[in-house]
Parts: C-alpha cells; structure tokens; sequence
C-alpha cells in the first residue's frame, strides 16, 4: 500500500477522521476499508454504493446499507495446515 499510489487503506486508527469526505476527494482507487462497522456510519454506506469513481474491498461483520447481494458477500476462512495458516474465500451464506 504505502509503494501503490492507487490503493488507500483505512482501519481503526482513523475513526476520528470524515471518511466520507476522504473518499469523496478520490478517484480511481482500490479503498481498502478494515474495521469497516466501527468506521462507517449509515450515510458514509450509502455514498459508497453509489460510487462509481473507485472500488471497495470492505472488511467487516455488517453489510448494512450497502447494497450488498449474496452474490457480492465473502468470508475469509482461516485452516492451519502443518505450521501454516491456510486462508481462502468463500462465499458467505
């Protein structure tokens, strides 16, 4: 992230900041979003589902106003196999 100017993450260390507005002044950006049920509010939600500018890896629990189908909806599955974490992504539900 920090050598890829195409790519802005955002975690729990920016909860203080306006996340809608951050991303109302991008364009053409992968925004990676952890932490997304403590940072983004129902209206910072919606402006994300409409826009068309950039697009969204989001990791959260709650997909609530984000215009979220079953076909859009992943988890990521963890596996220990031998001394090694296995991760994959599934489908959720």
């Amino acid at each position: 992230m920090a050598v890829n100017p195409r790519i802005l993450c955002l975690d729990n260390y920016d909860y203080q900041k306006d996340i809608k507005e951050i991303i109302s002044q991008i364009e053409g950006k992968l925004v990676v979003i952890d932490n997304a049920d403590i940072l983004l509010t129902d209206d910072t939600r919606k402006h994300i589902s409409l826009d068309d500018k950039n697009q969204y890896l989001i990791i959260g629990r709650n997909p609530k106003n984000l215009f979220a189908t079953q076909e859009n909806l992943f988890e990521l599955v963890s596996e220990k196999v031998g001394e090694q974490t296995v991760f994959t992504i599934e489908p959720y539900m």
